[in-house]
């Protein structure tokens, strides 16, 4: 045999002898002092990266390529936890959760990371770090504790679900972001229009095809057959999304979820953990390997204020939305803080950061070693939640326990007013309540995204139109298109908080015809002339406070023109429509 052949095979073994059985011990050692294996691999990457005299090229190629099937498989798997059948019929709450938070998570991120002097772009992606949560991490710490029931532990654990959900489709958002290179706005939009297709078209026609292939696969061969062709299927549809320049991460997923709506997905579940559990340990040791102890050291102070800001983040945002949810209040507690570690996705998307130049290798180091924290600390937080709920309770100001037991009267009493009328009108007020809260987060979009290039778009205004237009003019004119874009959503947004606040008024009268209403005359007189008014005097009324409120180079003249150019061009859009209809 050739002598190349022998060294590169024992280079392999050595490899992933020290790597297996040093990741090996240190789980051990952390699952003795009931902590998650995923500490135990990053600390073996920490180990090996630093103390082993075996580190070559041929280990890092090694490494890299087992890290990668580490990462699609990984994936694969949070792709296939996500049930589209039991989303649909429990789901709601954990995706109104989900919702509520995800936004104050990010928003916050990004104004902390203003606040540190970070660029826009890492202030961005700060944000959508540390907007999830570890599926796999809570589940093994809440079942292993049984503090909470069942029903609150799935609940708990289909929202880690949707916020995978939500952070894939941050990720392929963000590729523009991370190709390093100054964005281009229409560069940028046609990137997101091609991410946009794919991700549709290959859920949905996968939904067509493979669930119905691997069952009539189940059905006709051994179970070998069946993990080989799903697995084949993974990597294929995360070898296509790596062609169209996102991450091979997010076709693993995309793939996983097709998948799950097989009735042979607990088969494909069961035999390939063995396979995901070896290739996540290594994908978590890469991670690990990009760490150095004096980085953690001197990233100390930033580490800790990461996860400080972290856990306030995550835990009140959770908070909050159990409150609106309606749950009890100690529920909502204990749920918020068993949310508090960083998840997988804040190592894929730093990693992705870090492997594009956009992330600096000590703001990596400090987001891996916040996620580390989050992690040792979660297990202590979790047993002791229960005493820290009742302590706070106890010895809190009065008026603070006060304020947040009427708060929770009030919300209870609306709720129970809500329950009179019919169950139509109930689903309907929910759901035009999610609606306009979906609306508001357009607003956010639309604001953000004109933010970003209104400096572009006036440039390239500028330039094309020519004359003696001046850059002002320019500026106004864009200014007028924003006024357009928001006002749009703006008048959706107003029609569905009529209809709630004319739910909410007659809910009142129910309860005072029972003598149980007891909400403020005030109150209810503002809600009927809220709803008195035209929806498009409140549309533009609202539309020109967003305009003002939003930082710009121009001054308030220029704002009331941009307001009247727009008012001008939605009013003959309404008229060319009026006219085509009448046509």
């Amino acid at each position: 045999m050739d002598l190349g052949v022998l060294l590169d095979e024992a280079t392999f073994l050595l490899n992933m002898t020290f790597l297996l059985l040093v990741a090996g011990i240190c789980s051990v050692v952390f699952k003795k002092l009931r902590m998650p294996a995923i500490i135990g691999y990053l600390a073996a990457g920490i180990i090996l990266a630093n103390y082993w005299v075996g580190e070559s090229e041929e280990t890092e190629s090694i490494i890299s390529i087992l890290s990668s099937m580490g990462l699609v498989l990984l994936m694969f798997c949070i792709g296939m936890e996500l049930n589209l059948k039991k989303l649909r019929k429990t789901g709601a709450f954990a995706v109104m959760v989900a919702l509520v938070q995800i936004p104050l998570m990010i928003s916050g991120g990004y104004i902390f990371g203003l606040i540190m002097g970070w660029d826009m772009i890492t202030s961005i992606l700060f944000g959508a770090i540390i907007s999830g949560s570890s599926t796999a991490v809570v589940t093994a710490v809440l079942k292993d504790q049984g503090r909470l029931s069942k029903e609150d532990i799935d609940t708990i654990i289909l929202i880690t679900v949707v916020e995978d959900v939500v952070q894939v489709v941050m990720l392929s958002m963000a590729a523009p972001l991370l190709t390093g290179s100054p964005m281009e706005l229409d560069s940028m939009i046609w990137m997101i229009m091609i991410i946009l297709v794919f991700m549709i078209v290959a859920v949905s026609v996968g939904l067509l095809f493979v669930p119905r292939a691997l069952d009539w696969i189940a059905s006709k061969m051994p179970n070998e057959i069946l993990l080989v062709t799903a697995v084949g299927m993974c990597f294929a549809m995360a070898l296509m999304s790596v062609w169209i320049g996102m991450s091979m991460a997010i076709g693993a997923f995309l793939m996983g979820v097709v998948v799950s709506q097989a009735a042979s997905r607990s088969t494909i579940e069961h035999d390939i953990t063995p396979m995901k559990d070896i290739f996540m340990a290594m994908f978590f040791i890469s991670v690990g390997l990009e760490i150095a102890p004096q980085g953690l050291i001197d990233n100390f102070v930033l580490t800790m204020l990461i996860f400080a800001v972290y856990a306030v983040l995550k835990a009140g945002s959770v908070l909050f939305a159990y409150f609106v949810g309606n749950r009890p209040m100690r529920i909502g507690f204990l749920s918020s803080v068993s949310l508090v570690v960083m998840g997988e996705f804040a190592f894929i998307i730093a990693k992705a950061g870090l492997d594009a130049g956009v992330l600096s290798e000590s703001f990596y180091t400090s987001v891996v070693s916040a996620a580390l924290v989050s992690m040792i600390f979660l297990p202590i937080f979790t047993s002791r939640s229960g005493k820290i709920c009742d302590y706070v309770y106890e010895n809190s100001p009065k008026f603070l326990a006060n304020s947040l037991h009427k708060a929770e009267s009030i919300r209870e009493r609306h709720y129970s007013k809500i329950a009179l009328s019919s169950k139509s009108t109930s689903s309907k007020f929910r759901e035009r309540a999610v609606l306009a809260y979906l609306f508001v987060l357009l607003l956010f979009v639309i604001e953000i995204v004109f933010f970003l290039f209104t400096p572009a778009m006036t440039d390239f205004i500028y330039e094309n139109i020519g004359g003696n237009v001046t850059y002002g003019i320019c500026y106004t004119i864009v200014l007028a298109i924003n006024f357009v874009a928001i006002a749009i959503p703006l008048y959706s947004l107003i029609k569905h908080l009529k209809f709630v606040e004319k739910v909410l008024i007659d809910s009142e009268r129910k309860a005072e015809a029972r003598g149980e209403g007891n909400l403020q005359r005030r109150v209810i007189k503002f809600y009927k002339a809220f709803v008195r008014i035209n929806n498009w005097v409140l549309v533009f009324i609202f539309a020109f406070v967003i305009l003002i409120l939003v930082p710009s180079s121009v001054g308030l003249v220029e704002h009331i023109l941009a307001m009247l150019g727009g008012i001008g061009i939605i009013v003959l859009i309404y008229a060319f429509r009026s006219r085509s209809s009448a046509d």
